[in-house]
């Protein structure tokens, strides 16, 4: 799943933020903390199925155009050695061992600066770079021990009170030994509107190019509904639905945020 709230969190935010959030700057020095759970399971090309559970931690600190992230998860996972990592950045490891093990521990630190470089009534256009720090032990096939870039542009407008959202981005994976993986495209496209006042419902259908020469591509449809629990607090849901054999047969999940 690591990978996947930052997408979601992203989503909901430029959904949720309605023609106010469009016509206006970013707020002033905001940090927002998260915390979330997530479920996926599937084969991801193997021959076994693949149960893992998630638990990230999620900070974000917004002032003027710019806006840093950082966030960490806590990983449980079932499944056969042949997977490395989890959710978006999951990838089948050709020749590993096949044998079903439960592994858990401290997932990868992933980093990133944003800047809004375009906001205004019509348009939000930002610029994200994004660096994994290798944290997850790589022994436990919790991820690859290398560091990982990313660089993507997340854009949003609207049309008829619909948000209409999107991402394009390109990413270069550090290489484990004995392994030379791709540099792979991504992208995502989505919808979402009010759904009543305090509510927020939306879909978005992700895109990943395969890393390895035998993987598969991800393909995978996210519903997702953001509820205001409070001002500054709120809840976030998902569902997760894959097309593909590097993504989950099925996923889901919740995020618990508050702004300070």
């Amino acid at each position: 799943m690591k990978g996947r709230w930052r997408s979601l969190v992203a989503a909901i935010a430029l959904v949720g933020c309605g023609h106010a959030a469009i016509a206006e700057e970013s707020s002033k020095g905001d940090l927002t903390m998260m915390i979330g759970l997530d479920y996926s399971s599937g084969e991801y090309g193997s021959d076994k199925e693949t149960r893992t559970w998630v638990v990230p931690v999620i900070a974000k600190y917004e002032r003027g155009p710019m806006t840093w992230k950082a966030s960490i998860p806590w990983i449980r996972t079932t499944g056969p050695g042949d997977v490395i990592g989890v959710g978006p950045d999951r990838i089948p490891a050709e020749g590993s061992e096949n044998e079903t093990r439960t592994e858990s521990g401290i997932g990868d630190l992933v980093l990133s600066a944003g800047y809004a470089a375009v906001q205004n009534r019509y348009l939000l256009l930002d610029v994200i770079a994004k660096v994994k720090v290798p944290t997850a032990d790589e022994d436990r096939a919790l991820g690859t021990g290398k560091t990982d870039f990313s660089l993507q542009l997340d854009a949003a407008t609207l049309v008829k009170g619909v948000t209409v959202f999107g991402t394009v981005g390109k990413k270069k994976y550090g290489d484990p030994d004995g392994r030379d993986y791709r540099d792979p495209y991504y992208g995502s496209i989505g919808v979402g509107r009010r759904a009543v006042p305090s509510t927020f419902v939306g879909a978005s259908y992700d895109w990943r190019d395969n890393v390895t020469r035998t993987g598969d591509e991800i393909r995978e449809l996210m519903l997702f509904a953001s509820h205001r629990l409070a001002e500054r607090m709120k809840l976030q849901a998902y569902l997760i639905r894959g097309f593909s054999d590097n993504s989950p047969d099925i996923g889901g999940g919740l995020i618990l945020s508050h702004t300070y």
